[in-house]
């Protein structure tokens, strides 16, 4: 009777830790099991004058993500000239990133969206 019990008691325990396994091994490997997904996360934008100067924020799932006090792409340190420069940028880059892209911008964007900046 013990030999029975021990030979069921180890199966019960074999059984178990492969069901715990198969369970863990579905987990990591479902990408739906992620708990963020792509088409989870939303970004958001404000442009906002701070100290006399245009900026902005871009915001993912409500936590600020980038700020943006300068001119991307442009030697030294260049304010927006105006909040639709600003706005204008933040535009190309909140569309880089819902594209899944890097938010890089480069001079011939900022020339094709007649961004203000002076040329060195």
């Amino acid at each position: 009777m013990k030999a029975v019990l021990k030979k069921y008691s180890t199966l019960l325990k074999t059984l178990g830790f492969v069901i715990l396994l198969s369970g863990l091994i579905i987990t990591l490997l479902n990408p739906q099991s992620s708990k963020e997904t792509k088409s989870e996360i939303t970004y958001s934008v404000e442009v906002v004058k701070e100290d006399g100067n245009w900026l902005y924020k871009i915001y993912r799932d409500d936590l600020l993500y980038i700020k943006q006090e300068y001119v991307p792409a442009v030697h030294g340190k260049q304010r927006f000239a105006s909040k639709n420069d600003a706005n204008q940028v933040a535009q190309l880059v909140l569309n880089k990133l819902q594209k899944q892209q890097l938010p890089l911008i480069t001079k011939e964007e900022l020339i094709t969206c007649k961004i203000a900046f002076q040329p060195l």
